[in-house]
C-alpha cells in the first residue's frame, strides 16, 4: 500500500439532500466506517445533505497518520463545511 492508498470503507462520503446539511466527522484514529451508518440514515430518514470527510492521514497508512497535524485534520473539516456551504442554508456537526 502506497502513502495514498485509502483502505477500503474509509473513503469520504457526499449524500446529495435538501438545503440542510450535516456534516458527520469520524474521531481521532478512526476512520469515515464508523460514522457512515449516521449519515446514511441522516440522509435517507431526514433527507439531509450529508458529508462525511476522511481527516488528513487517518484510513490510510500509519506512516500518513505520524506526518499528520491536528491543523490537517481542522483543515479537513473546514474544506468539507465549504462544501456543505455551498449547497445548503443550514449546517449542523457532529461526529464520534
Amino acid at each position: 500500500m502506497n502513502a495514498h492508498s485509502i483502505l477500503p470503507g474509509a473513503e469520504p462520503f457526499f449524500f446529495e439532500g435538501n438545503e440542510v446539511g450535516v456534516l458527520v466527522s469520524h474521531g481521532f484514529t478512526g476512520t469515515t466506517q464508523s460514522v457512515r451508518f449516521l449519515g446514511e440514515v441522516l440522509a435517507q430518514k431526514g433527507g439531509f445533505t450529508v458529508i462525511g470527510p476522511r481527516l488528513k492521514g487517518h484510513g490510510t497508512t500509519p506512516q500518513d497518520m505520524a506526518e499528520s497535524t491536528a491543523a490537517d485534520w481542522i483543515a479537513s473539516v473546514e474544506d468539507a463545511m465549504q462544501t456543505l456551504q455551498k449547497r445548503c442554508k443550514k449546517l449542523f456537526i457532529t461526529g464520534l
